[in-house]
């Protein structure tokens, strides 16, 4: 899981350093900060300065792997209390969220863009849930080509970034400093684990709280949603049983190390020192998510994907924005 090879160096402490380099600028231009820093340097070194692939697959790891571990960590800074002030809105929100955009993002992509259903149904479990980690449960559960699984996470990546961009602005013009709706939104909508934590940095720290919590209640329904998609394409197939069925897809190891510390802290009451370093510590990682998020995309992938794709992932994130907003209108 978190194996380093000898290639991967050059790239992790490229994206450590772009992070390091970010925290000490935030701290002299507070009105940006170190995340929204991090994220720009990223792009900038990323496509202007070091474009090798040498530094990809370094790159890769420090996106995906230290943010995990400082979601892991930030539930040792929390109660059940901040869990269960959600309430069953919360839960509503998101159930209601991810089937709304499951439907959508299918019927878009095959009545609209006239994708192949199985590239539909990826678009549509990668939105809907956990972005390119729910694609590849869902692709070799619908048998899928790997160039349609390859543009498919392309696609879904890009539309997370657009929002990691965009609802910082909005968020805050449509439900005013409310940390818990903006967590919803933000939770709710954007696609991977990293770029919900990126996000919602950018906003403030207790949106980092609430949006992570959010996004862990599509986190835990991934196996639902994976056998959903096995079956959704097998009716409109006849290549044969579902693989989904016969699978174990496993809760990410994070999410059982947030809610046992959630327990800890719940039960024993953890110092305060202990607290501070659980969020300093999730707060570091989340600027080296951002800063391999920038490094990572690269204006290449974004030409590649093609104007069809970007239009059907373009018209995904406004429907999810568009239907998150409404239905916190509705239920708060």
């Amino acid at each position: 899981m978190f194996k380093i090879n000898r290639n991967m160096w050059a790239g992790i402490i490229l994206t450590f350093t772009v992070a390091i380099v970010a925290e000490q600028l935030g701290r002299f231009l507070p009105m940006l900060g170190s995340e929204t820093m991090a994220m720009f340097l990223g792009l900038i070194v990323g496509n202007l300065v070091l474009t090798g692939e040498r530094w990809n697959s370094g790159v890769k790891w420090s996106e995906k792997y230290p943010i995990e571990v400082g979601i892991a960590v930030l539930g040792f800074s929390l109660t059940f209390k901040t869990i269960f002030s959600l309430g069953w809105q919360g839960i509503i929100f998101t159930l209601l969220l991810m089937w709304a955009t499951i439907k959508f993002v299918m019927w878009l992509g095959v009545k609209v863009f006239n994708v192949d259903i199985r590239t539909a149904a990826m678009m549509a479990g990668g939105n809907a849930v956990c972005g390119s980690s729910a694609i590849a449960s869902i692709a070799p559960a619908i048998k899928a080509h790997d160039d349609d699984r390859r543009t498919a996470v392309a696609v879904v990546s890009i539309s997370g970034t657009i929002l990691l961009l965009v609802l910082p602005m909005i968020a805050p013009m449509f439900l005013g400093d409310n940390d818990v709706l903006m967590g919803a939104l933000v939770g709710g909508t954007v696609q991977s684990v990293g770029q919900v934590v990126g996000t919602a940095s950018l906003i403030n720290p207790e949106v980092v709280t609430y949006a992570t919590l959010f996004k862990m209640l599509r986190v835990i329904l991934l196996s639902v949603v994976v056998i959903y998609m096995a079956r959704a394409v097998n009716k409109n197939s006849a290549e044969g049983e579902s693989v989904a069925t016969q699978s174990k897809i496993g809760v990410p190891w994070f999410v059982i190390v947030f809610f046992i510390g959630v327990m800890i802290n719940t039960f024993l009451h953890l110092p305060e020192n202990a607290i501070h370093v659980s969020k300093s510590i999730t707060g570091f990682f989340g600027v080296v998510n951002l800063a391999g998020i920038g490094l990572n995309l690269k204006w290449l992938t974004i030409k590649k994907a093609g104007t069809k794709f970007l239009g059907y992932g373009l018209l995904t994130i406004i429907f999810q924005i568009a239907m998150a907003l409404a239905l916190i209108y509705l239920i708060y």
